[in-house]
């Protein structure tokens, strides 16, 4: 009696299954394995081809299962080429080839020796598969993946093109099409491409990743936060998106958006990069102890090419919020970074002024002359004197009220401040706004006067200046340009006190990068400044009703000489246009004050 090899069970599959699964609506499966699949309610992919293989073995001429048997062979070596595991991916595929070698063979062959990195077996491959099957768009579109892998982008686009020559609606052609255009810094060619995707497939989850990047390298940035609010309703699932929103966010001046976005990004993946940009977002309103901390996160788990720009982040965090533990820890580790450690002393220059320690100063800028500072050491010896001057520029009633909300912890509460400022009769929209619920960022800049006192009482000290202008913008205005005018004045503030008092074109270009990450738009007319230049006449009749009038008045006041005396002899139409400019001349005047 002849013995039983197989004992073959077929499941009948529903036929929708089967057809989404490429599956045989009777499948053979193996008696051993029928009961597994009954519990488990899955059918494997090994239960799958044991039962085939059995089947081809009883009736190696029935066409029918071994269609089915080839198919799973290849979609095993998929399996294992993708988990890396080629020995056993290439037993796979010398199965395949034993059984029926056609175009697959070659094909998937390619793939192989594309993994492995032998690019030239891999070309041979795939070409001899479209020599078989010169009308398989997926032999083009892996050719073209082959040559962009190796830099031959004008080969990869000439193979793409003709994938979508071949099927109209390959998403996956045109995506590395534009993937080519990207590569090659050509963002509205890719865009095209990428249009082309989501006009096919409203729903295609790559084109719109890639089309928010395209339009923030395009600098459209309201368009790719449009783009990333809808890749985000198909998929919410992936950080670079959030983290890629929040740099369109930003340069909208969204900062509380953007910081929402990142916290997302680092819950999803908490990556370096995501973290240290978090860090950036909490400083620009206002949290530097969270950004900080964020910021030592991210030095947990830097890579080498961002370790450096991390620390020296956090160094500067460090001198803002006057942490001495922390400044002499960052600034002894970036001592031994030759192309950090000039950076890391200016710090060290700015917390040791902070700290008062003149002479510590001195020592410093003694021996170091390269690094600048060349009014700051000229000022070292009458410090009290200009620290007297800058106090008789403020206003007595908001520097008392000022100075009263100051908490326990060094911090100004707001509440205190609004009560302290209406006690002693001060009024105006601001004084609301510093105690208000909502976060709806402000058109108009009331309480420019809150701002400029609250810089002439930081005196020489770096930290102060930095959390009394962000704090006082944050309160005042909540957001967008309100952000960048506030983060303007504290870096003419600085430049004036502790820096060379540059000129306007050395000025804008030593801080327009910052200010395209508070606001692009407000950068755009920074840099544009010649667009936006008024002369004293006109200044005496404006009237600033937006951020972009106060800046204005900031770039044409900048270029324009008088005195004190004259700015005090005439009538302004608007009392803001007269604090700007009165604040601008009085730090001037310091830059001319011999003590």
């Amino acid at each position: 009696m002849k013995k039983v090899k197989y004992a073959i069970v077929y499941l009948n599959i529903d036929p929708n299954y089967a057809k989404m699964n490429n599956l045989p609506v009777k499948l053979p499966v193996l008696a051993e394995d029928f009961q597994e699949a009954r519990k488990s309610n899955k059918i494997s992919l090994d239960i799958i081809l044991r039962g085939l293989e059995a089947q081809y073995e009883v009736e190696p001429k029935n066409e029918y299962y071994k269609s089915y048997l080839i198919f799973y062979y290849y979609e095993a070596f998929k399996k294992y080429l993708n988990e890396g595991n080629f020995e056993e991916a290439k037993l796979y595929l010398e199965r395949a080839r034993e059984k029926h070698p056609d175009y697959r063979f070659h094909f998937y062959t390619g793939l192989y020796f594309k993994k492995l990195e032998n690019f030239e077996l891999a070309e041979l491959h795939l070409k001899q598969c479209l020599k078989e099957k010169p009308n398989f768009a997926y032999g083009y579109y892996e050719l073209g993946n082959l040559m962009y892998e190796r830099k031959i982008y004008d080969e990869a686009f000439e193979y793409y093109s003709k994938s979508v020559e071949l099927e109209k609606d390959f998403t996956l052609g045109y995506l590395k099409m534009a993937d080519v255009y990207l590569e090659n810094g050509r963002f509205e060619e890719a865009g095209t491409f990428l249009h082309k995707c989501i006009e096919i497939d409203n729903r295609f989850f790559p084109a719109y990743e890639r089309l928010g990047v395209v339009f923030n390298m395009l600098q459209r940035y309201k368009d790719a936060h449009e783009v990333h609010k809808k890749a985000l309703e198909i998929d919410p699932n992936h950080y670079e998106i959030y983290y890629n929103d929040a740099h369109s966010l930003s340069k909208l001046g969204k900062h509380q958006e953007a910081i929402k976005m990142l916290e997302k990004a680092a819950d999803l993946n908490e990556v370096d990069y995501v973290l240290h940009e978090l860090a950036l977002e909490y400083k620009n309103v206002g949290r530097f102890i969270e950004a900080l901390e964020i910021e030592e996160r991210a030095l947990k788990i830097a890579t080498k090419e961002n370790l450096n720009l991390i620390a020296l982040t956090a160094l500067k965090l460090s001198v803002i919020i006057e942490d001495k533990e922390h400044v002499e820890k960052y600034f002894n580790d970036l001592q031994i970074e030759p192309e950090l450690s000039k950076s890391a002393l200016n710090f060290k220059i700015l917390f040791e002024l902070s700290q008062g320690n003149v002479e510590a100063v001195k020592q410093i800028l003694h021996h170091n002359h390269s690094l600048g500072f060349s009014q700051l050491y000229e000022k070292l010896d009458n410090m009290d004197d200009y620290v007297n001057k800058l106090e008789e520029f403020a206003d007595e009633k908001i520097s008392a009220s000022i100075f009263e909300s100051i908490d326990e912890y060094g911090n100004i509460d707001p509440l205190l401040l609004s009560n302290n400022l209406e006690k002693r009769g001060i009024k105006g929209d601001f004084v609301n706004w510093l105690v208000e619920d909502s976060k709806n960022p402000k058109k108009y800049p009331s309480g420019i006067e809150l701002l400029t006192n609250g810089l002439y009482l930081s005196g020489f000290n770096y930290g102060l200046s930095e959390r009394v202008a962000t704090i006082l913008s944050y309160y005042l205005w909540k957001d967008e340009e309100g952000l960048a005018f506030g983060r303007l004045l504290l870096r003419f503030y600085q430049d004036r006190i502790l820096g060379d008092s540059l000129n306007l074109d050395a000025f804008i270009e030593e801080n327009v990068e910052e200010i395209k990450d508070m606001s692009f738009h407000f950068a755009q007319m920074f840099t544009n400044y010649e667009e936006n230049l008024m002369d004293f006449d006109t200044l005496l009749e404006f009237e600033i009703n937006t951020f972009e009038d106060a800046l204005k008045v900031f770039l044409s006041m900048y270029r324009i000489e008088a005195t004190k005396e004259e700015i005090t002899e005439v009538e302004f139409t608007d009392s803001n246009t007269k604090y700007i400019i009165l604040f601008i001349l009085n730090l001037n005047s310091i830059s001319n004050f011999s003590g």
